[in-house]
């Protein structure tokens, strides 16, 4: 057994968080790989339901998403919702204190009905149940050791607090282990688990490796707003950035942020902001502008579920329409989506130098799946990654500096306020190559083409789409983001059934590399779309343009928009049936479909 998924399931209230991150943490310290799912509820204040998956296992994991181990329940509802989904022969931890009517009965799994708020509030606080539940797990999970870490680790999380709290929750924690060891009769199979230290490595969540990668590229100046599920990146920055000399301020709203970064940015400092959906449409306006004057910066956003407040906690990839087409006018711009945590650095790390290079708007999408997501990540080698700085004009006396130079690139040299023989203003208006304001149609054709042609440049220094399985495979998926880690280990479970698939995973969305999926599709009979929205959004605006050049191809889409992640299991489930089928006859497997 070198690989495991548990669930603690609880909530608003009941430490379910805080017990998942102190395991994360603890077995990352414990050189083993780790990869999570947080779920928030939605409400400030109630009893919402709070889910921590977390998927420890000797190899790298590429998602958490799945069937489950070991899943702890602190209240009633949880038990019900999560049982069907337990591994046949997994285990059910939950507290037999709680009021139930049906006793919770599956024949192929273990049950352990434990009186954790009873052995808590005998350590000194009912609250600490959760500290009993994570020290019962450690105990079922005896082979990994994790004891002694995991006490460090609650030193760690609560070292603001007071002594007593830490010595509480130790006791706690220390009172389920003994439990587990003492007063448990096992029937379950965990304590074979017994996987090898890999090493040292990093864990971040996904909005962590976004701000450090900020960091890393040079960024000095952060301005946000908070909201659900960005804000991560902001109190991460607000920490970190004054280590380097840098600046947060926190805004009155989304307006004020993106346009404190980009007065920034005109100052000569590498700028970003983050934000999710509502925030992002606020934002419109101001990106457009940084197209138009031509000022580089950076905007994650961590896609949230719905239009208008949604349900902010969980997620979607439905941003794409607004981050592609959501500024008015010909508005160039560069949209970047990373896969998974180690992505959302270095696909940072690429928006930072494209904004300063090509001097134009760069959008990560993230999501809520991805951006509270932890993962380990391999150690970066920051001394060799390569950083880019907007390019500067040669400033002379006398020389007059054109600000808007049309270039065979469409790049022109940048001055800062300071800068001597480098004076400009910019505004929002159409402009002349010296940035006179004008009205003049061949002028503003020709800004629109400068403005574009850097685009044109910048094609080829964006990240090749990444492609996974078989090349020979006459199923092929394509999608985007954070889905990469289900669609993955799908295709790996069908290969291993003696189906060939192939996955294209663009990194690049908008202006995409068109050739990507023009090369992908050629040998593919039929070609899923995976993506968590209703409309098809990338297969409807990206996908559609580049499948005519093989007319027998036949492109079925696999959306969901509830909400929750894709798991491997569904995935496979859509490829399974999409490989019975006879020619003609794809559309059977899917929700939607377009032939060509």
């Amino acid at each position: 057994m070198k690989d495991i998924i548990i669930k603690i399931t609880g909530t608003s209230g009941q430490g379910i968080i805080s017990s998942g991150d102190i395991l994360s943490y603890a077995t990352a310290r414990k050189g083993y790989y780790v990869t999570t799912y947080r779920a928030f509820p939605s409400e400030i204040r109630g009893d919402g339901k709070c889910y921590y998956t977390l998927r420890i296992s000797e190899h790298k994991a590429l998602t958490a998403t799945g069937e489950t181990d070991i899943l702890v329940c602190l209240d009633t509802d949880t038990i019900f919702e999560g049982i069907e989904k337990i591994k046949k022969g997994g285990i059910l931890i939950y507290d037999s204190n709680l009021q139930i009517e049906n006793t919770p009965n599956r024949n192929d799994i273990i049950i352990y009905p434990v009186p954790l708020g009873e052995i808590a509030k005998e350590t000194g606080s009912e609250r600490s149940r959760n500290m009993v539940a994570l020290g019962m797990v450690v105990g079922i999970l005896n082979n990994l050791h994790l004891e002694e870490q995991i006490l460090k680790d609650i030193e760690l999380r609560y070292k603001a607090k007071a002594k007593e709290i830490i010595e509480t929750n130790k006791n706690a924690l220390n009172a389920g282990l003994k439990y587990s060891k003492e007063k448990l009769i096992r029937t379950d199979k965990y304590s074979e688990v017994n996987m090898q230290s890999s090493g040292a490595k990093l864990i971040m969540s996904g909005n962590e490796a976004i701000g450090l990668a900020a960091i890393t590229a040079g960024c000095r100046f952060f301005a946000g707003y908070p909201i659900t599920p960005a804000t991560e990146i902001m109190e991460w920055l607000a920490k970190e950035l004054p280590k380097f000399g840098g600046k947060m301020v926190q805004c009155e709203d989304e307006i004020a942020a993106i346009n404190y970064a980009l007065g920034a940015s005109y100052g000569g400092v590498k700028s970003m902001t983050a934000t999710s959906g509502p925030g992002f449409s606020l934002m419109q306006e101001a990106i457009g502008l940084a197209s138009m004057a031509e000022l580089p910066v950076v905007i994650a956003d961590v896609q949230r579920c719905g239009p208008s407040t949604g349900v902010p906690t969980k997620t979607e990839q439905s941003d794409l329409f607004a981050a592609m087409y959501g500024t008015h006018g010909d508005c160039p711009k560069i949209v970047l989506a990373p896969m998974n945590v180690a992505d959302c650095f270095y696909q940072t790390i690429n928006a930072f130098n494209f904004a300063e290079q090509y001097q134009v708007p760069v959008i990560v999408l993230s999501d809520a799946s991805l951006g509270p997501r932890r993962e380990c990540v391999d150690l970066i080698d920051i001394e060799n990654l390569k950083i880019v700085n907007r390019k500067k004009p040669d400033l002379q006396e006398g020389k007059i500096y054109n600000r808007y130079e049309d270039t065979p690139s469409g790049i022109s040299p940048i001055s800062a306020p300071g800068d001597k023989y480098g004076e400009h203003v910019i505004t929002g208006l159409e402009h002349t190559e010296e940035n006179a304001p004008t009205p003049a149609p061949e002028v503003h054709r020709q800004m629109t083409e400068k403005r574009f042609r850097k685009l044109e440049t910048a094609a080829g220094e964006f990240s090749k789409a990444k492609t996974y399985g078989d090349e020979d495979a006459s199923i092929g998926i394509i999608s985007w983001g954070s889905t990469s880690g289900a669609v993955f280990e799908a295709i790996d479970k069908a290969n291993e059934n003696g189906i060939k698939v192939q996955a294209l995973y663009p990194r690049t969305l908008y202006p995409l590399p068109t050739d990507w999926i023009k090369g992908f599709v050629k040998n593919k009979e039929v070609v899923i779309v995976i993506e968590a929205n209703y409309n098809a959004q990338f297969k409807s605006t990206i996908v559609e343009r580049c499948t005519h050049i093989n007319r027998g191809t036949e492109v079925l889409e696999f959306l969901k928009y509830d909400g929750t992640p894709f798991t491997p299991e569904e995935i496979y489930e859509e490829i399974e049936k999409v490989s019975k089928l006879q020619e003609g006859k794809y559309a059977l497997a899917t929700n939607k479909h377009t032939h060509f």
